[in-house]
């Protein structure tokens, strides 16, 4: 009996923690990620030099 009830609740703490890994998978996914200009540059600039930008060698 009491082996019976220990299996019942491990498997309800591990639905409940894979139900939590899951939200924050899905929390973090849906998160939108950005990056900060650099200081002291424009935008408009920046996406001028980004086109010319080729590599040399």
């Amino acid at each position: 009996m009491v082996i019976t009830i220990m299996v019942i609740v491990v498997v309800i703490m591990t639905i409940v923690i894979a139900a939590a890994f899951g939200l924050a998978v899905s929390k973090g996914y849906s998160v939108k990620h950005t990056v900060d200009p650099l200081p002291g540059q424009d935008q408009n600039e920046w996406a001028e030099k980004e086109g010319t930008n080729e590599r040399t060698e």
